[in-house]
């Protein structure tokens, strides 16, 4: 392990053990094969914290940065302070549970005072364990509403014309999946020169296999107004339950 540090940044160091984690810069760590970058700078001290115990430490230029481990935080912890204006070098950072994190440190890339690193596998499984508690109209609510929900899958998919039925045309715009269900948002255009009404029982609606049962349907607004005036259009949500 590199154990050196400047003694006349000790009261800077301690302050900085003070900062929160809610304060930090999170970086995903994706794999063995993913590099994190991590930007440094000759005045300022970054704490940087990693999801597990590191157990070695392989700095590919040691006389380019300045690293202290931080001993009360279970070797997980570092405080990092670039010794050249501008510099780049890789460190090779070995885990408790033999995972391989490869870490650039830069002086090129923004500085963060507080970087912690997070393994994406148990971001990822958290998301889909909240996610499986989501319900039809929960997913509606997000769609309508154009936000994000942890753990969903939200993906583009302009069909223009995507299918026709009672003189409405439906265009597939996005597609959203949970553990669970498939939800759908659709503009729906009126093609008649008169006031119609979206009727679902009326319309066959496309599906593959996959998206399951329709289980729940909503629209802002069900009567369109005629074609070339205002709210000819509406959006429609629909959720499938597999």
């Amino acid at each position: 392990m590199i154990k050196r540090f400047s003694a006349c940044l000790a009261a800077a160091l301690f302050a900085l053990a003070l900062v929160p984690s809610a304060f930090a810069e999170v970086v995903p760590w994706k794999g063995p094969t993913h590099t994190v970058t991590i930007g440094l700078n000759e005045e300022d001290i970054s704490q940087v914290e990693f999801p597990e115990e590191i157990t070695n430490i392989t700095l590919e230029n040691p006389d380019y940065v300045d690293i202290f481990v931080v001993a009360e935080r279970g070797n997980r912890a570092f405080r990092m302070r670039s010794l050249l204006p501008k510099m780049a070098t890789r460190m090779f950072m070995t885990g408790k549970s033999q995972n391989t994190y490869i870490v650039v440190l830069t002086t090129d890339v923004p500085y963060s005072a507080f970087v912690e690193v997070v393994d994406a596998s148990k971001i990822d499984e958290a998301k889909a364990l909240v996610s499986r508690k989501f319900g039809a109209q929960d997913l509606v609510r997000a769609m309508a509403q154009d936000k994000d929900l942890p753990g969903v899958l939200r993906e583009t998919h302009l069909i223009p014309d995507w299918f026709r039925g009672n003189g409405l045309t439906f265009e597939l715009s996005e597609v959203w999946q949970t553990p669970l269900l498939t939800g759908l948002v659709i503009h729906v255009a009126n093609e008649r020169n008169e006031p119609n009404e979206v009727n679902l029982p009326a319309i066959t609606i496309p599906r593959t296999d996959e998206w399951g049962i329709l289980r729940h349907a909503a629209m802002e607004n069900m009567r369109l107004a005629p074609r070339g005036l205002p709210n000819d259009r509406g959006v429609m949500f629909l959720v499938f339950k597999r």
